[in-house]
């Protein structure tokens, strides 16, 4: 994750992820003495989250967003959070050996350039038989979408003529399949025991909340756009999404949030 962050900004609307990380967190089940490596630990909640569930042992956020540390140290130190840590640290780049019993990585290896590489340095950071649980953004079918009405407004404004010039040339990030996620696993040396996809419907309180939302994760595209410009392409994308999606009687957006949940195990070295 190598764009430009604003941690308030995401620490004040990255609800929707909060909401579906708490989901997987509950399932893992830790006894409280586990060494936990979060990956692409972002603002630090989630990774705070977990260093309450493992009294007796400890965490480790990184992120490869150096503002995003700061902003988590800052939230979380040590004085309040003894067994929590935060480090700079590129996903594609772990050193760890054989140092971790749970690896998690919760909407963040989407963002990961080579996922592949990252996989099997995370295989490695694990001890035997350690365990993995992630969620990220994936198809279902390596023809699929994987579409909200939020995104589909977004790609339909970025084709927009006002938009569109900014945009020529603009590498997507691309996003695997199911299919191809189970075998990179299977390649980096995981053995799975819960893949599947889950949902959530995300509560967006009014258009300004759904925006801010927005703003708060989508760098790679409104980078692309002066930054005079931003606010009025961000308007116009969620005055679609509304188009596609109306607000209840009461003015909130109910959205579905939509990722791959894997839990796996590492296999033998």
């Amino acid at each position: 994750m190598t764009e430009t962050w604003d941690p308030a900004d995401y620490y004040e609307h990255s609800y929707p992820q909060y909401a579906l990380a708490l989901g997987l967190l509950e399932r893992l089940r830790l006894n409280g003495n586990e060494r936990i490596l979060d990956v692409g630990c972002g603002d630090g909640k989630v990774t705070a989250e977990l260093a309450t569930r493992v009294p007796r042992g400890s965490v480790l956020g990184i992120d490869a967003s150096p503002d995003m540390i700061g902003f988590a140290r800052m939230m979380f130190p040590p004085s309040g959070h003894p067994n929590l840590s935060f480090r700079y640290g590129d996903a594609a780049k772990l050193t760890f050996r054989n140092e971790f019993e749970v690896v998690v990585a919760f909407a963040s290896l989407h963002w990961v350039k080579d996922l592949p590489i990252a996989l099997r340095g995370i295989k490695q950071s694990l001890t035997p038989g350690g365990r993995f649980a992630a969620q990220l953004v994936a198809k279902r079918h390596a023809t699929g979408q994987t579409k909200s009405p939020l995104y589909a407004a977004r790609k339909e404004v970025m084709d927009r003529p006002p938009w569109r010039m900014y945009f020529d040339g603009f590498e997507q990030r691309r996003a695997y399949s199911a299919d191809e996620c189970e075998q990179l696993l299977t390649d980096a040396g995981f053995v799975l025991r819960r893949f599947k996809f889950v949902n959530e419907e995300v509560t967006h309180r009014d258009a300004d909340a759904l925006k801010g939302y927005a703003r708060s994760t989508w760098h790679r595209y409104t980078d692309q756009i002066p930054a005079q410009k931003r606010d009025t392409f961000l308007n116009e994308v969620v005055q679609r999404c509304i188009e596609l999606s109306p607000p209840d009687r009461s003015g909130q957006i109910r959205l579905r949030a939509y990722m791959l949940e894997v839990e796996a195990t590492a296999g033998g070295t």
